[in-house]
């Protein structure tokens, strides 16, 4: 293994990496959720596109103000989808709901509750009117060629909302970065499987979809290539091959059954930076893979599952980000680390459970124990990135990391 970098040096040059954003694409609406914009949508015209009623009630014209009470007749109605077609005549009422078009010549709705109701042809209103009261004013909400949506936005429920309102059936998004995942390991067996003492489930490959699925793009997993040249090599030719990114993980250590890296550099595939001084993850392989018309990136992760995981979120996340036209970086705040620690001679970054005690951003570590173990994850929502050697002092005011914009408990 070379010689080792930090994790800061690590991020750099992955972020530094020559790469292109993913081309863009078109999508039905209905299979636009999750996606990212690649331009900006803009209305057409003023919203609303009229003077709309923002209650139940009856539109009048207020003028310089009605005084109250005041009994007008009812000569109509507007409701929704069934717009009153004429002027409304001085000194009447129009019977109208919530959405519906204002009449012309009205300039106020009065809300059922301020009135008498509707009683034969008239309604007594019993409160004073001014102009504009209760309405929607024409292009109140957005002018004619207004941003509504930035390129780059996730597109997620309230946007589905918005391009359904402005009629967009065909929504121009990114293409979806394709990442191929490649286990490799004698003794890992299928999730299905029942696993012998000296064999675990292929666990960490379906962890790593979801990530890659969480960040907007595609993965696939390759299945799992055993320790033996040839069908690594077959399986590592395949994925460089079909995908954007590949991400090997296991038998990327110094180890004489760790083939992964020189299987890579048989493959074209130039090292960028193997090994760098992080626990967990210290192992790590970055590498490109450059053709005449494409680049592949590869990422080769230690087997253990929260060195996987814990790197996937802190290098491989950024690039994907990266690729689909996203700040790359993560949120970071300091808070104080709460539990048990044992300092390191590496930087460690461990999962942290947050929340707020007085003023103070609490990071309360989860409970300790090896990287191979899978259970250490759950529940964390952001990592604590303590010093090599951390002191106690330095735990009062660590650095803490993450992506998830919901991290804070209650």
């Amino acid at each position: 293994m070379a010689t080792t970098i930090s994790l800061f040096v690590a991020l750099g040059r992955v972020l530094g990496a020559r790469c292109s954003r993913m081309p863009v694409e078109s999508v039905g609406l209905d299979r636009a959720r999750g996606r990212y914009l690649a331009v900006d949508v803009v209305t057409e015209g003023p919203w609303p596109s009229t003077d709309r009623s923002a209650m139940d009630g009856f539109a009048v014209a207020a003028g310089a103000g009605l005084a109250a009470p005041v009994r007008l007749p009812v000569v109509g109605q507007s409701l929704a989808g069934h717009p009153f077609e004429a002027a409304m005549p001085p000194g009447c009422a129009i019977r109208i709901m919530t959405g519906s078009v204002l009449p012309l010549g009205a300039d106020a709705v009065v809300p059922v509750e301020q009135t008498s109701g509707f009683q034969g042809d008239t309604v007594e209103v019993h409160a004073a009117v001014s102009a504009g009261q209760n309405v929607r004013p024409r292009g109140s909400e957005a002018s004619a060629g207004a941003l509504v949506l930035a390129a780059g936005t996730r597109i997620r429920a309230a946007e589905i909302g918005v391009l359904a309102v402005l009629g967009r059936t065909l929504v121009p998004v990114y293409r979806r970065p394709r990442v191929g995942i490649l286990a490799t390991g004698d003794e890992v067996v299928p999730v299905d499987a029942v696993p012998l003492p000296h064999q675990v489930r292929e666990s960490n490959s379906w962890a790593l979809q979801a990530q890659i699925e969480e960040c907007g793009a595609e993965a696939t997993r390759l299945g799992v290539a055993a320790d033996e040249p040839e069908a690594l090599r077959a399986l590592l030719a395949k994925g460089l091959d079909a995908y954007d990114v590949l991400v090997t993980i296991g038998g990327i250590s110094k180890g004489s059954h760790d083939l992964v890296h020189g299987t890579l550099s048989q493959l074209a595939v130039a090292t960028d930076f193997h090994g760098i001084e992080l626990k967990p993850g210290k192992p790590t392989y970055f590498g490109q893979r450059r053709d005449d018309d494409r680049t592949v990136f590869v990422f080769g992760l230690p087997g253990n599952p929260a060195s996987s995981f814990t790197v996937f979120d802190l290098l491989v996340r950024p690039l994907l980000l990266r690729l689909l036209g996203q700040d790359p970086r993560p949120w970071t705040a300091t808070a104080k680390i709460r539990g048990s620690f044992k300092p390191n001679s590496r930087l460690q970054a461990m999962p942290v459970a947050l929340a707020v005690d007085g003023a103070v951003l609490i990071a309360d570590l989860l409970p300790p124990s090896p990287s191979g173990d899978p259970f250490r994850l759950v529940g964390g929502t952001a990592y604590a990135l303590l010093p090599e050697n951390a002191t106690s002092e330095q735990l009062n005011s660590a650095t803490v990391v993450g992506y998830s914009a919901g991290a804070l408990r209650a």
